[in-house]
């Protein structure tokens, strides 16, 4: 069965195998992976250990895949197809970036049952069999590998830049429905959402990140107000440079309504907000 604890969060018992197991949200910066020396070294070690830390819980909870949201940069999806919401659904998974290429084992199988899950919850995803996906995945998925990541990645993609994108809130609901489609079918999976903090790339702010805005936005989720983040407009969320928060609201939305964070870092690098988070 799956039990739901008395702040909302769903867990899966040891007598049902099927949910959510757990929940992270982490930064995705490139920096963070270039290293340049500009950035401070201690700083990025935490950022780089945060995501050790999700490879870590895979092989922890024991979870019969990783489910990854993160966006696309303009790379595979720009005039000619922007989907709200991408699965990819082939084998293997490819991520790129900066002359560092990985692949990691997909799983069509579930992927597939996911996209069918979606569909019956009133979602019609597009899906993906050939995609080189960008930083917003290698850059947490690299440290992950480097720790022992051996679970089936399912990526998922959220349109986050390209007018319209979908609301923060259709996102959280997103998250739901994935944890339904987790419950209903016995499978156990873990969710990590890459992107943010406050940035503002390719413009006159780029050095002025809204780091009242962050801690703002981590007390919120620090005290169980995921709904404040959700209620944000798409003009809110730009106005902040959050635009890519809508990734975080999807594992958000997955742990359940009232879900407490546990904050692991987070660090002002003078041009985005890194952070890692726990749920």
């Amino acid at each position: 069965m799956t039990t739901v604890t008395t702040d909302g969060v769903r867990s899966a018992d040891a007598t049902h195998k099927g949910g959510v197991a757990f929940g992270y949200c982490v930064s995705h910066a490139p920096q963070i992976f270039t290293q340049p020396k500009e950035e401070d070294p201690a700083e990025l070690a935490r950022m780089h250990d945060g995501y050790r830390a999700v490879a870590r819980s895979v092989k922890e909870h024991n979870v019969d895949a990783l489910i990854i949201v993160a966006l696309d940069h303009l790379h595979n999806h720009f005039l000619n197809l922007v989907p709200q919401f991408t699965i990819f659904t082939g084998n293997p998974v490819v991520a790129q970036f900066n002359r560092r290429r990985i692949e990691l084992n997909g799983s069509p199988e579930l992927a597939n049952s996911l996209m069918d899950g979606l569909l019956d919850r009133g979602f019609d995803p597009a899906f993906s069999q050939n995609e080189v996906l960008d930083h917003s995945f290698l850059v947490p998925l690299n440290f992950m590998v480097e720790e022992g990541l051996e679970a089936p990645v399912i990526p998922l993609i959220i349109n986050a830049y390209v007018p319209p994108q979908p609301s923060i809130r259709r996102c959280n609901d997103l998250g739901k429905a994935i944890a339904s489609w987790a419950e209903a079918s016995g499978k156990r999976v873990g969710m990590v959402s890459t992107g943010g903090m406050s940035h503002y790339p390719g413009t006159d702010r780029f050095a002025e990140p809204d780091v009242a805005a962050d801690h703002r936005v981590l007390g919120w989720l620090e005290a169980g107000e995921t709904e404040k983040l959700v209620s944000m407009s798409a003009a809110d969320l730009d106005a902040i440079g959050m635009v890519e928060l809508r990734t975080w609201a999807v594992s958000l939305g997955a742990r359940g309504d009232r879900v407490q964070v546990e904050r692991h870092s987070y660090w002002d690098s003078g041009h985005c907000g890194y952070a890692v988070i726990e749920f």
